[in-house]
């Protein structure tokens, strides 16, 4: 019963300092840019995106290679994540992690940021954080 009950406040201190992350603490503005990495455990790949002033993007997997614009939309509302939105313009329709070729150009990308910390953010499709992908924006140094 000791060991169920420890376990279980382990549990919820993950969890509530999980959500605790004040997402006000990450400067959207100098913070976000540079490069992130997105590590898929299912496909074995990792995904490289490149934010640069003033909202450029260059993101590269396998072959693929885009590149576009960016924002990250912020709701002042606590409670609702962060949108990281990204608008494709250009894509060299070759094979990303998907391991099929496809071409994103004109594509609108939608996600909401779960901030885990101020360099990390779990990827999600909703804004409540409740429909969450298991993959994580990762800050590199």
């Amino acid at each position: 019963m000791l060991k169920q009950l420890s376990c279980f406040a382990l549990a919820s201190t993950c969890v509530l300092s999980t959500q605790a992350f004040d997402k006000t603490q990450v400067d959207l503005k100098k913070d976000f840019l540079g490069t992130w990495t997105v590590y898929n455990t299912k496909t074995k790949c990792t995904e490289s995106y490149q934010f640069t002033q003033p909202a450029q993007v260059i993101y590269s997997a396998k072959q693929k290679k885009m590149s576009g614009e960016f924002a990250i939309v912020r709701n002042q509302d606590p409670k609702i994540l962060d949108i990281f939105a990204m608008n494709v313009s250009k894509d060299n329709k070759k094979a990303g992690c998907n391991g099929q070729p496809t071409d994103f150009t004109k594509a609108q990308i939608r996600l909401s940021l779960k901030w885990i910390s101020a360099k990390t953010a779990e990827l999600c499709t909703d804004l409540e954080g409740k429909q969450c992908l298991g993959l994580y924006f990762i800050k590199q140094m």
